[in-house]
């Protein structure tokens, strides 16, 4: 695993304080930038803070190999663009706003637009719906989240849909499930711990 999170750090060009382990995250410590890592199957994010938005570092295994991704946030819950092997992907929103208030207006959403590598390739909508509050745990630290549904449904293309657990105030998805159309869970991304970083 040394060897995975040197590539990680090689890749991002952080560097990692002490493991935040007897101490948990706060708001002003996010805003250094923090690593969340799942060890098996190897998952770790790099997230910094952008305005109001986010800006995410990601390093994967898959099919035994290591896949950087990297991405842009307008909010942490609503992805702009996204880079990685298979190239640029950019959704442009009709209807962009900071979403702080959410669990007040439970709904919301907007015509969407992918652009695959500078080219406009299909349209549809982005639906974030609120369905409550709940809690989720790191490393023995707990923290209030929003339970949020997120569905993205382009047209001649089968809905992308994610049950996501945000911190508003970290201001960070702490763990986030892929979904099938009848709303079977299909994979998960749950980290196993934390660190304090800062970008280069």
């Amino acid at each position: 695993m040394s060897i995975l999170l040197r590539s990680l750090s090689l890749l991002i060009g952080i560097t990692l304080a002490t493991p935040a382990s007897s101490n948990c995250l706060s708001a002003k410590e996010t805003k250094q930038g923090v690593l969340l890592t799942r060890e098996v199957p190897f998952y770790s994010v790099f997230y910094k803070p952008d305005g109001s938005g986010l800006t995410e570092q990601r390093l994967m295994e898959r099919n035994r190999s290591l896949q950087p991704v990297s991405a842009v946030y307008f909010h942490p819950l609503l992805v702009e663009k996204r880079v990685s092997a298979s190239g640029t992907h950019e959704l442009k929103y009709a209807n962009v706003i900071a979403l702080d208030d959410l669990p007040q207006k439970k709904n919301w959403q907007s015509e969407t637009t992918l652009f695959i590598n500078g080219q406009k390739s299909v349209s549809g909508a982005t639906i974030i719906r609120f369905d409550g509050w709940g809690e989720e745990t790191i490393a023995s630290c707990s923290y209030k989240v929003w339970t949020i549904n997120s569905r993205l449904e382009l047209t001649g293309l089968p809905p992308i849909i994610f049950e996501q657990y945000y911190s508003p105030e970290l201001r960070l998805v702490l763990r986030s499930v892929r979904l099938g159309p009848s709303n079977q869970p299909l994979s998960e991304v749950r980290f196993d711990r934390f660190q304090i970083g800062w970008g280069n």
